[in-house]
C-alpha cells in the first residue's frame, strides 16, 4: 500500500512542478522589428464567448495543431485556454480588466510565449481602430476580407477572412497561423 501512495504522491508533484504561474507586468509585444502591440483590456463593445477555433500553425518548417478557446467579457476580462490536438492543455491566460497578464504553463513547451498567441488573437478579431490605438511603429489598414500591417510601405503581417478560415501570415517572424472555427 505505502508504494502506491509513494507513487501517487510523485506523480502529483511532477504534475504540480511541470505548471508554472507568472504574472506578467510586461503589457508590449514585439510583433516585428520596431514594431510592437500593447496588450490592453478589450474594448467594451468587444464581447466572445465560447470561440473554440482550430490554430494551425507553420514555422521554420513544422506544423502544429492546438485548440483554443477564449471567453472576454468585461467582468473577467479576457480568459484563453491552448489545448494539444489531443486535449492536452498547454497554457492558461486570464487578463482581468485593469490587471496585468496571468499565464500558467501546463506542459513545458519551449518557445511558447502566451502573450504572443493573445497578441496574433487581438490582430485577427479586436476592431481596427483599437489595434491602431496600440500598435507601435506600424500602422493596420482593412477592407471587406482583409488586414494588412505595414511600417514605411513595408509589409510586415497580412490576415486574410476567408469564410470559417482566417489566415494571419508575420513575413518578418516567418510564420502562419491558420485559424479555423470549430463547429458546435
Amino acid at each position: 500500500m505505502s508504494v502506491i501512495i509513494r507513487t501517487a504522491t510523485l506523480v502529483i508533484s511532477i504534475f504540480l512542478t511541470a505548471c508554472s504561474t507568472q504574472f506578467s507586468p510586461e503589457s508590449m509585444v514585439e510583433i516585428a522589428d520596431n514594431t510592437s502591440l500593447e496588450l490592453a483590456d478589450p474594448p467594451p463593445q468587444l464581447v466572445i464567448d465560447n470561440w473554440q477555433q482550430v490554430l494551425q500553425v507553420s514555422h521554420q518548417g513544422q506544423q502544429h495543431t492546438l485548440l483554443a478557446q477564449l471567453s472576454i467579457n468585461d467582468q473577467q476580462g479576457i480568459n484563453l485556454v491552448v489545448m494539444t490536438a489531443q486535449g492536452m492543455p498547454i497554457f492558461i491566460l486570464e487578463k482581468p480588466p485593469g490587471a496585468p497578464i496571468k499565464s500558467t504553463k501546463m506542459l513545458p513547451i519551449a518557445g511558447i510565449d502566451p502573450r504572443y498567441i493573445l497578441a496574433d488573437i487581438m490582430l485577427v478579431h479586436w476592431p481596427v481602430v483599437e489595434i491602431n490605438k496600440r500598435l507601435h511603429g506600424a500602422v493596420m489598414q482593412s477592407n471587406l476580407d482583409e488586414r494588412r500591417i505595414t511600417n514605411d510601405e513595408q509589409l510586415l503581417v497580412t490576415i486574410n477572412f476567408s469564410g470559417p478560415i482566417t489566415q494571419l501570415i508575420n513575413f518578418q517572424r516567418d510564420y502562419k497561423i491558420q485559424f479555423q472555427k470549430v463547429e458546435q
